[in-house]
């Protein structure tokens, strides 16, 4: 286990200089003991603490006496049930009071029904639904029918109004939850009897995060793209105004990536629904300890499941351009140095922007710069409540997850076609895995039949058994 810093600090050091960030391994290299490496032995991971590593269970034995004091007791939570949480902590920022989107104030006059409304191209080439903004309107009224008269119905309007509220300050809102799981998770470290706990919240607890029994290894900000069709995407026009206001830039895209110890890489990305991609999971049991009472947040993970039908996402959907390390990023160590959680003073506040410009490759917008100073000690006290309660063992193994649909709009899973097509899938899946295809012809498998009619689908899928 490695610090920033380099060195381990005594427990007297820590109280003056504040805390550590404690790095989990990036790779297995080397046996604490005999110092043989992964190019002659295979290493394994102590299965107490999974922060050091050994050749064999005799260097194990004869390191005890030095790991034993380092080794300590281990929380380790599973991406699988803790990212409806993430999640949770991204829809706490897009309801955040201080945001008051224009179509939230103001009446919308036109009508951008699903399947219906205008898709206007703008002279930047984008394209685009029409949302014209009229009269001002009380907060009050919003969702209803004089927010938006011409609403096909209440579930429509509802929709619509989730779909603006989670629009925009993406960056700033990923970014400060993976800086309040450095802060929160990546300072705690297991702390022997003979030194005192101090200000670690989870006691003598090492807290880590992990997927499929291997250690996050690392994880950060992807900046990307996503496909968005012209009728998924918003943008606004104010009468009164006489202005355009674009909403959320497919192409300026953010999400969370994470990479296991293994050197699998998977991603969470809750910025999707104002796009009309409305995948949400429960979060009920997730909002204890400063958050309010939430039943569903967007969110779409790529995990296991997901990648073992669909292996090459970022040649499909999320084109990732830059990756950016969170928990790696040195800068962050004198930043989350102090305990509370106003620790973001004026002499940390333009580093905290430099970060945001590079990971976004442009200046970033004062209002974002604003936001971001506002969502991050928010993230931390809602993570750091959670370890200090370790609410994350009540959290459900397995989360819940469904779709809003649009009207007349069917996503079951269940029909003779969706199980064709995950057959399909898999099966070209297992051929790339194997190395009997290139990523150019799985590439074209799938978009193969996207453009086959029915009974040639189900020809397709019968061959893949």
């Amino acid at each position: 286990m490695n610090d920033l810093s380099g060195t381990r600090s005594s427990d007297s050091e820590k109280t003056e200089a504040g805390r550590t960030i404690y790095l989990p391994l990036a790779k297995l290299d080397m046996c604490a003991s005999c110092q043989k490496t992964g190019n002659d032995v295979k290493l394994r991971l102590c299965a107490s603490c999974g922060e050091t590593q050994y050749c064999s269970p005799e260097c194990q034995k004869r390191d005890w006496k030095t790991h034993k004091v380092r080794c300590g007791t281990n929380d380790r939570i599973d991406l699988q049930s803790y990212y409806p949480f993430i999640a949770s902590i991204a829809h706490v920022s897009h309801i955040h009071p201080d945001i008051r989107h224009p179509a939230l104030n103001h009446q919308i006059v036109n009508s951008p029904n699903p399947n219906s409304g205008d898709v206007v191209e703008f002279p930047n080439g984008v394209s685009a639904k029409l949302v014209i903004l009229g009269k001002e309107v009380l907060p009050t009224s919003v969702g209803s029918m004089e927010w938006w008269p011409t609403g096909a119905t209440d579930k429509i309007r509802h929709k619509l109004l989730r779909r603006i509220t989670s629009e925009g300050l993406l960056l700033p809102i990923v970014l400060s939850i993976a800086i309040s799981l450095v802060s929160e998770i990546y300072t705690t470290t297991a702390i022997p009897p003979s030194e005192q706990p101090g200000w670690q919240v989870t006691g003598r607890r090492r807290v880590r995060l992990s997927y499929n029994r291997s250690p996050i290894a690392d994880f950060g900000i992807v900046h990307g793209s996503v496909p968005v069709t012209h009728q998924d995407r918003l943008a606004y026009y104010n009468i009164d105004e006489h202005a355009f206001l674009m909403g959320q830039d497919p192409t300026d895209h953010y999400w969370i990536y994470f990479t296991t110890l293994a050197g699998d890489e998977y991603f969470l990305d809750c910025g999707m629904f104002t796009f009309n991609c409305c995948l949400m999971v429960e979060t009920r049991p997730y909002c204890r300890y400063g958050m309010p009472d939430m039943r569903f947040s967007p969110a779409f993970f790529f995990g296991r499941e997901q990648e073992k039908a669909m292996p090459l996402m970022d040649r499909l959907g999320w084109k990732p351009r830059k990756r950016f390390s969170i928990l790696r990023e040195s800068r962050l160590a004198d930043i989350l140095r102090s305990t509370d959680f106003d620790y973001c003073k004026c002499h940390d506040i333009p580093t905290i922007y430099t970060i945001m410009n590079e990971i976004a490759e442009r200046d970033c917008s004062d209002w974002e710069k604003e936001m971001m100073m506002k969502f991050l000690p928010n993230a931390c006290m809602i993570v750091r409540l959670n370890m200090q309660n370790r609410e994350y063992l009540n959290f459900p193994k397995e989360p819940q997850v469904t779709i809003e649909t649009d009207p007349g709009e069917v996503i079951s899973g269940d029909s003779e076609e969706d199980k064709a097509f995950a057959v399909y899938l898999k099966k070209w899946a297992r051929k790339l895995k194997k190395g009997k295809i290139s990523p150019d012809q799985w590439e074209s498998a799938f978009r193969a039949w996207q453009f086959q009619p029915y009974e040639s689908r189900m020809k397709m899928a019968g061959k893949a058994k």
